[in-house]
């Protein structure tokens, strides 16, 4: 298999998207057990009507109607005389044979209005939907404007570093723009992306603010290139300033 190498930058990208999916699992799991809770105090707000269980066991005999108790009288049934069983008018007697075909009578012939043809529409099948997550164009980006002026993230990062005067991490200046524009915790993974894609500008191209990480350690902090010296190595007065 081929490896794949990533640079510092690209890494800390990674990053910071591993930990915005956990910020938003963990406010998963909190809501999940903000309703556990409501279930087991009994606040479930409007009533709902609980189904009463069916009884088990043979259903109870139905009674059978009463029969009449008139006795009944003995003796033969009473015999039918023919002359009884004649009706009072006299039937015709029915004739023998086939019954003679009636004849149809001749149907009207409507004449039939020629068709007009109609050229038929040829529809397409629609493409069918792809799965996975949408391209970054039809993600909902965060709103560029605050107030009704636009904001410049460039800016923004850079005098967040001259208030707090020392280095930071990523997530420091994700809290801080959060704050300065006062956006709801919601937008906070948002947030951390334009944060990141504007650090990385400042970093990689305008050289305006530099990566450090101090020996033995592993995180990465940015601070201002004015608090480096040639050699890349920070200043005294900021030495102890993380």
């Amino acid at each position: 298999m081929k490896k794949i190498t990533l640079s510092k930058e690209e890494i800390e990208d990674l990053k910071d998207l591993y930990q915005s999916e956990i910020d938003r699992a963990q406010r998963r799991i909190d809501s999940l057990k903000s309703i556990l809770k409501k279930i087991e105090k009994g606040d479930l707000g409007d009533e709902t009507e609980v189904p009463t269980p069916k009884k088990r066991g043979r259903k109870p005999k139905v009674a059978k109607p009463i029969e009449s108790t008139v006795p009944k009288k003995r003796g033969r049934p009473k015999k039918v005389t023919a002359e009884d069983a004649k009706a009072p008018e006299a039937k015709e007697p029915k004739k023998r044979g086939r019954k003679p075909k009636e004849k149809p009578e001749p149907a009207k012939q409507v004449a039939k209005k020629p068709r007009k043809k109609t050229a038929k529409k040829k529809v397409k099948p629609a493409a069918p939907k792809k799965r996975g997550r949408k391209p970054k164009s039809l993600r909902k980006s965060l709103k560029q404007n605050i107030g009704g002026e636009k904001i410049k993230w460039n800016n923004l990062i850079i005098d967040i570093f001259k208030s707090s005067d020392k280095l930071l991490q990523a997530k420091d200046l994700t809290q801080a723009a959060l704050e300065r524009l006062q956006l709801p915790e919601v937008e906070k993974d948002r947030t951390r992306m334009a944060v990141a894609t504007n650090l990385t500008k400042l970093t990689k191209y305008d050289k305006r603010v530099v990566k450090y990480s101090r020996p033995g350690d592993k995180i990465a902090y940015y601070g201002l290139a004015d608090w480096f010296n040639e050699d890349g190595s920070l200043k005294d007065e900021y030495q102890n300033k993380f």
